[in-house]
């Protein structure tokens, strides 16, 4: 039966070996040799982990907003301050709304959309007005004329404004860096008062009264919107 010794390749020690030469080797040497060596292996491993740790400290984390491009850059006044700032202190008399839409597989359905967001802006505005101005002739006219039910109310309110939306029309278009595409669409006095000319259903009365009314209306409304 042949020895029960582990293998070992000729030549080679074992690990406790080649502890034990690499000691005996450390003893041989002198020992201020020694102790440089082990001083420069400390500076070269304190050297390496400042620079990990300066390089990880000197890492930021990128968000997603900053990995997108500014969607206002080069944006118009109409955009960042409110439509009326595009025509500034003309004087004029008109209102005016904002629309906007992304911009994905066609120009053509974007624009459908912000100017379809623009009217419905102006439509919000333009029924609180002429409520109000509906509202100052019943409280003005003392004669039956100016006695309107509620259902009457709402009906002329909600039709003159319906039929006044198709004197608007676009003013300026603005496209984002990132795609979305903004537009102007002003309603100017004087469409709204061909549409209530052309009212059939309203009195010759309350006609007049909001004509004589709307210009100061919608002056009022672009001075509070500037002040906005």
């Amino acid at each position: 039966m042949g020895s029960s010794e582990p293998c070992r390749v000729r030549g080679t020690k074992s690990g406790p070996e080649q502890i034990q030469t690499a000691h005996e080797s450390l003893e041989a040497d002198d020992p201020m040799r020694v102790q440089n060596r082990f001083f420069r292996l400390f500076l070269g491993a304190l050297t390496l982990s400042t620079v990990i740790a300066t390089a990880g400290c000197g890492s930021k984390e990128v968000t997603p907003d900053e990995q997108l491009p500014n969607e206002f850059a080069g944006a118009p006044n109409w955009v960042l301050e409110g439509c009326s700032a595009y025509w500034g202190d003309d004087g004029g008399a008109r209102i005016c709304g904002v629309g906007d839409a992304k911009i994905a597989s066609s120009m053509s359905i974007a624009r459908t959309k912000a100017t379809s967001r623009a009217r419905t802006e102006i439509s919000r505005t333009l029924e609180t007005k002429v409520k109000n101005m509906v509202k100052d002739f019943q409280e003005q006219v003392t004669d039956g004329e100016s006695e309107m039910t509620a259902e009457q109310f709402n009906s002329t309110t909600v039709s003159l404004s319906k039929a006044t939306l198709n004197g608007t029309s676009v003013q300026k278009t603005w496209v984002s860096p990132t795609g979305q595409l903004y537009i102007l669409v002003a309603l100017d006095v004087e469409a709204f008062e061909n549409s209530v000319r052309e009212m059939d259903q309203m009195s010759d009365r309350l006609r007049t009264f909001i004509e004589s009314r709307a210009r100061k209306s919608f002056q009022e409304l672009d001075e509070e919107m500037e002040d906005y």
